[in-house]
């Protein structure tokens, strides 16, 4: 009987001791099949180097073959948990036009990968870092600047998309970073060696 209270005993402590850690809150980057892994790295590690928060991403091939912006939308208010700040999915539709669609009362916002699609690889993967930098700017209720440079600003075509900067201006990195540590996003340095990660060229 004495052994069995000190076995019961160890377990309880064990389970205590490896229930896992509240997870950090984090600006998340979702893939619905939508891009290969190393674009997926790459989108992280920019979206991280000039939001200074913690950017993490997963893998839901599962959430790809959803037919329009509205029921994606709805699969991922299912998958996303307190520590998703933002949620930012990258999928693909058919027959759809538009590149971006954001629900900032749910911190939620749809990159249509399809519609911005091009053979010339580094040109697409810009067209993507643009996309998730005006995410995780407009799922935080900012408003496109017009400032010609700063990625939030309104666009007419692709070929005007591919013009514009990737990073904010300095009003909106400002605004985002206040609205950023409002929402209990931690700031983060980002270093690459020894020398600080400088901002992205447009």
């Amino acid at each position: 009987m004495r052994l069995i209270k000190v076995l019961t005993c160890g377990l309880l402590l064990c389970s205590a001791g490896c229930s896992k850690a509240p997870q950090e809150k984090a600006i998340t980057i979702v893939n619905a099949a939508a891009v290969d892994a190393p674009l997926l790295e790459r989108l992280r590690t920019f979206a991280e180097n000039e939001l200074h928060v913690s950017v993490r991403t997963l893998e839901k091939p599962k959430l790809a073959g959803r037919k329009d912006f509205q029921t994606l939308e709805k699969a991922a208010q299912r998958i996303k948990t307190d520590a998703d700040v933002t949620l930012i999915v990258l999928s693909g539709f058919n027959n759809e036009p538009k590149h971006l669609a954001v629900v900032p009362e749910n911190g939620i916002a749809v990159v249509n990968a399809q519609a911005l699609y091009t053979a010339d690889s580094e040109k697409f993967a810009r067209r993507m870092e643009r996309m998730v930098m005006r995410a995780a700017a407009f799922t935080f209720g900012m408003e496109p600047t017009p400032d010609p440079f700063c990625v939030t600003r309104d666009y007419r075509s692709l070929e005007d998309l591919d013009t514009m900067g990737r990073n904010f201006s300095p009003p909106w990195q400002g605004r985002y970073a206040e609205e950023a540590l409002r929402r209990g996003l931690t700031p983060v340095d980002v270093f690459v060696g020894k020398d600080r990660q400088l901002p992205a060229a447009p």
